[in-house]
Parts: structure tokens; sequence; C-alpha cells
């Protein structure tokens, strides 16, 4: 384990050693940061940057200390004294050093605290001429990655660029015209103040990466083709990315007006310094000539010097062996999100019981586990939100670090769920996953974010389940990567009706005539306390009447239910078996529970369930009302209700329903088709 340590204490150099960290952990070394020296007030994306260099000390197992910076603070000293390093612990120094007394100065106030004086590289003879010369890691040091794939068989373009071109009203109509164009892919690197100022102005389409979104060695995959503008590298993560990339063999233009790249001797190219001559200087000079680019950017001296093993040797490090990932089209890992129910999970298993026998495994959140564990697959436990956490994104850091322990390169993770969670977008980006959303495509007016839009960049594929009737089949976004199929849908049970009344009569040791199965929900996205009283209360009066309250396990239920004498509160993690035996069926109108009516041919009255988080299920039971499939009936109104369950049980109503469900025509399932789309190969 190589401890990573800075002379300084600021936010700065904390980036420095994470971004030295990931660079030796990329190359294979255990390098890990001192979790003491976490910064109080530290954001979000570096909580996730830092999150997987954190230990614990002292007590982890240091077999050696690099400190990076020339200056040397009290507080570095005193901590390194407070570790208490055996003397047989190698300890490095590594630093651009101004001038010898500089160097003299940090060796020895490092001798003073250790007993021994320790081993000094300075980088300054050693590469004269840094990408960025401020920088306090040894960033030249390369952590290669593996070159990227296109994007449809299109070069992707990476512009970095300054606040103050965003700022310049004529850029971003360029940005927007140059997107347009059919030579490649573009994307924009930004500060999270210009990304924002991008997402605010009529251009919010365009494809932005903030600086601090993805770790520098992610960024860098994201392209294969880099231009920089502005007056130079803008600072140490800009000039990791772009060693990585020339590590990679891809193409580095340098546009800025010091030509930064060039003055360094890095084999970067001399682009113009208007952003409008890019596109022409693109297919003139550069697209037609790639591959020669690359092939002299990965012979040329500079990089060789720059290589991460250069470093290795400096400091006497073995060159770790490389574990072999897995091949493409490994494990297919399934991440249903957690909802108010189980309806990704269930949504999920559905389609990997059609994978036939591929090897499938699931992440899923505590309600999920025993679902897919019934199901049959083995499950890495996610940790759900919680009040009692320090910070909002608290349980998803963890989840982070779990899938990326979890996932290795070539693995297919499969996403169920409408808000794509910052861990995923790492993880896939970071091991590079063959990635695919599967992605609901009903959605309430105000609910398809910029946020939403912005990350589905790091999916392969969108798989959307479309409704049973077109007019509810919107489109959030558009491409080749979209992918609709058929509704899924569980089969219906393969015991009939009256089997399965007897198994609840045996199970219940009651007898009844009629059944009634009410599906409201736990109470998660809105409270139906008071519709399941009045139904209890309404079919209390009937004679060899059963009104089931089927909830999922775990979920809140009104304790005065409990006080009716032909109420049952039934917790299943089966409840379409349990609806298919009944007379009417009483439930919400989220995606899985209205296609299961519908599919199996159950009369029912829809009670829609509507919160910001959800779905439209109100234009979902309408759309079914409409065409006498169903009854729907708004939550707040009780009255028309208790009609409706009259109506279906003393009018005909249920055998007028079931009679237009078998003579519907419904499009056809489509668990198959998205078993089928996820198990592509990647292109």
């Amino acid at each position: 384990m190589i401890l990573i340590e800075a002379g300084d204490r600021s936010e700065r150099s904390f980036e420095a050693k994470v971004l030295f960290c990931a660079q030796l952990s990329a190359r294979g070394h255990d390098a890990v940061i001192d979790d003491a020296t976490l910064p109080a007030a530290i954001d979000r994306n570096s909580a996730y940057e830092a999150a997987p260099y954190l230990r614990a000390l002292p007590g982890a197992p240091i077999r050696r200390v690099i400190v990076i910076g020339e200056v040397i603070m009290e507080a570095a000293l005193g901590r390194l004294r407070a570790i208490g390093l055996a003397d047989a612990i190698p300890v490095h120094l590594i630093a651009r050093f101004a001038d010898r007394q500089a160097r003299i100065s940090a060796q020895s106030r490092l001798a003073y605290v250790l007993g021994r004086e320790p081993e000094v590289i300075d980088l300054a003879p050693l590469r004269p001429a840094p990408l960025f010369p401020g920088a306090i890691a040894p960033t030249a040091a390369i952590a290669a990655i593996q070159p990227g794939g296109r994007a449809g068989g299109l070069p992707r373009l990476m512009l970095v660029l300054p606040d103050e071109m965003i700022e310049d009203p004529a850029t971003l109509p360029a940005l927007a015209a140059m997107d347009n164009l059919s030579d490649f892919r573009l994307s924009l690197v930004l500060s999270s103040r210009a990304k924002e100022m991008v997402r605010a102005s009529k251009f919010a389409s365009l494809r932005v990466y903030g600086l601090t979104e993805q770790s520098a060695s992610g960024l860098a995959a994201q392209g294969d083709i880099a231009i920089l503008f502005g007056t130079g590298v803008p600072g140490e993560r800009v000039a990791v990315m772009l060693n990585d990339m020339f590590a990679a063999g891809k193409v580095i233009i340098d546009c800025t007006t010091t030509g930064a790249m060039i003055e360094a001797s890095a084999p970067a190219i001399r682009g113009p310094l208007d952003l409008a001559a890019v596109p022409n200087y693109l297919r003139r000079t550069v697209l037609a000539n790639t591959r020669e680019i690359a092939r002299q950017m990965r012979e040329s001296p500079w990089i060789a010097a720059q290589r991460i093993e250069v470093l290795e040797g400096l400091l006497g490090l073995p060159a770790p062996e490389q574990p072999a990932d897995d091949a493409p089209g490994g494990r297919t890992i399934f991440l249903p999100t957690n909802g108010a129910g189980l309806g990704h999970a269930r949504r999920c298993t559905l389609i990997a019981a059609e994978m036939d026998a591929r090897p499938v495994a699931f992440a899923a959140f505590p309600s999920c586990l025993p679902l897919v564990q019934a199901a049959g697959y083995d499950c890495l436990p996610l940790v759900s939100k919680s009040p009692y956490h320090p910070a909002t994104h608290a349980n998803d850091l963890v989840n982070y670090m779990r899938l990326r322990r979890a996932l290795r390169a070539g693995d297919r993770l499969v996403f169920d769920g409408g808000y794509v969670f910052a861990s995923i977008c790492r993880t896939v980006i970071e091991k590079r996953l063959d990635a695919i959303w599967l992605r609901r495509g009903l959605w309430q007016a105000g609910q398809i974010t910029a946020t939403a839009l912005d990350r589905e960049r790091v999916f392969r594929q969108v798989i959307i389940p479309t409704e049973a009737f077109d007019e509810l089949n919107g489109d959030m976004s558009f491409g080749d990567h979209i992918r609709k199929v058929g509704p899924i849908v569980a089969e219906a049970p393969a015991a009939g009706r009256a089997a399965l009344r007897a198994r609840l009569t045996k199970a219940l040791d009651r007898t009844f005539e009629t059944l009634v199965v009410t599906m409201l929900g736990g109470g998660v996205a809105a409270d139906r306390t008071a519709q399941m009283q009045m139904l209890s209360a309404l079919l209390e009066r009937r004679k060899d009447c059963l009104h089931l309250v089927v909830i999922w396990p775990g979920a809140t239920v009104p304790p005065a239910l409990y006080g009716w004498r032909n109420t049952v509160v039934c917790q299943t993690r089966t409840a379409p078996d349990v609806a298919a035996a009944a007379d009417l069926v009483v439930t919400a109108a989220g995606y899985n529970s209205f296609h299961e009516v519908l599919y199996h041919g159950l009369p029912a009255i829809f009670v829609p369930q509507m919160a910001a988080f959800m779905d439209d299920q109100e234009r979902r039971a309408k759309a079914a009302a409409d065409r006498g499939l169903a009854a729907t009936v708004a939550a707040t109104d009780l009255l028309l209700l208790e009609r409706e369950v009259t109506a279906f049980l003393d009018d005909g109503k249920a055998d007028e329903v079931r009679m237009a469900l078998r003579a519907a025509t419904l499009p056809g399932r489509g668990n198959r088709a998205a078993a089928e789309l996820i198990l592509e190969e990647r292109r």
C-alpha cells in the first residue's frame, strides 16, 4: 500500500493527491490517501473521486510513502509523525522545486520528522516544460487508457473551453452549428459554472461534461480528438486528461493563444485560434490523417519520457501484475432503482428470465432483494437513502464504492429507473461498461430534465418498454440508440381462476363467493387509507365476500384495516396470482399492475397514484377507461368509487369489462425483444 501525502493542506493539494492516486491505481498500484486529510467542506464531485482511495490511518499496512509538493507545512509533518512510520518504509519527496534552496528546505523538514533522509525526485530537470507548470503532483506520469470506441462510426470530438468563451455571445451559436455537422460527434468539457450557463441557454441540447463530474481518465475515454482553447492548460486535471489521451494515441489539437502544449514539446498539432475555423481545419487536415497522427504520437519521444513506467523506475516501484478484464458480453448486471414499489425489480426479473441462462446477477436495494433472490438471482445489496445520512448523496457514494468493486471492464449494466444516479454514471465510464438504460416512456409534464438528458449519454442503448395504447407512447429523446419494445408483462398464472381461489380458501381457512382485491400501495407515493377504509366498510356488508388488501412485504399497513371481518391484509410478492382470482381488482395504475390487469383480462377500477417522481398514471388509467377496458376513479371521489364497486359486483359491469378485454387488440409482449437488445454486442 502506497500512501500519497501532500506537504500542503489546501483543497488544491488534496485534488492533486487524488489525481496522482488515480494514475497509480490505473496502473495497478495500491495507492491510498489518509482520510484524516479529507477537507471539511469537500464538494460532492470531489467526494466521489476521492472515496476509492481513502483509508483510515494509522493501522493500514503502509509499504511506501510518496510526498508531493515543494511546500511542507507543519500539519503534514505532524500527521506523518502521528502515523509512526517504521524506518524500513521508503519515503519519497516528488516536486518541481523552484531552486536548490527550496529542495534542501523541503528535504530537511521531512528528514527532521522521519529521523532519516527521504529520497528526493526533482521534476524540474526531468521535465523542464510541463503541460501545467503549476502542477503539484507529477501529472505528466501517464496512466494509459484503452483507446476509446467511436460513436456510431464517428470520431468523438471534445472541446475544452474556458468560461470566457462561453460568455461570448457568438460561441454557443457556433457550437450548435458544429453539433449538426456529420463529420464528428461533438462534446464540450467545461467548468461547472460554464456548464450551467449552457444548460440555461437555448443551446441546452449540447453535450457537456463537467470538469469534475468524472475522473480525468474517465473524461479522456470520452473523446478521440481533443481541442484545447484558452490561454493555456487550465489545471492539473486537464493536464492529466491530455496526458492520458496522448498515451492512447488520440489526436490533440492546441488552439491556445500561447501554444501551451507546443511550447511544452508535446506532440500536439497547432490548430486555429478561431472557433469558426475548426470544422474546415478538421475536415482538411485532421480527419483524413488521424491514423498517421496517432501513430506519430504513440512513437513520440516526449510521450515515452512521460510514461508512468519512467516514474516507477525513479521510485523503484516494480510494475504490478494487471488483472485480465472480462471479455465484452460477460456478465449482465441489472440494477433496478428503488421506486415506490417493486415494479422496476419485477420488470428486470421478467427480462432476465428471457436471457437463456446467460450469466445474470443483480444489484438492488433492500426492498427488492427478496423478490430478486426468489427469482433465482444473486444480488449485490445497495444502500437506500435515509434522512439520517449526513448528506443527500451519502448512500449513493457507498453504492458507487460497491459497484466499483463488483463490476469489471466488459460487464454489461442494465439500469431500470427514472433518475440516473452519479454512482452509475461514474462506474459506467470508469469501468468502460456496456450500459443500457431501461426507461419508462410515460412521463409527467416537467419530468424531462436537463440532468436526465445529460446522463443519457453514458448508455449505449435506451430501451423503452412501450405502453398498451399509442397515445401514451411519447418520446423524451431521439436517436439511433433509442429502441422500443412491447410492454414488459408477466404471463398469466398457470393455474386457472378456480384453482387460485381454492388455494386462497385453503390458505386463509375461509370460504367466499365474491373476491375483491385492493392494490393501492403502501403509502409511499400517496396515502390511500381513506379509500381502503371505505372499501372495507362497503364490502363488510356483503355476505360471503372476501376483501384482500394486497401490499408489498414491509409496506405500511393502516392499523384500522385489521378491525374488519371481511378484510384480510395480504403481504405478498406474487400479487398477480392473487389478483387473477378476483371478481374485481381495485388498483393503482403503475406500469406493471396496469398491464397485468389488461393482459390477464381482469375487471378493474383504477385509482391513479400521482406524485412528482412517478409516471402519469392518470393518463394511463383514462386511456383504458375510454376504451371500456376498466373504470377509473380519482382518489378524492369516494362516492364514485362506491358506485363503481356496486356496478362491477351487482350490475354486470365486471362481465362487460371481461368481454371487452377478451376482444381488445393489445401489442405483443416485449420481454424477449428487450432481452435480445440487451445481449447485442457493443459496436
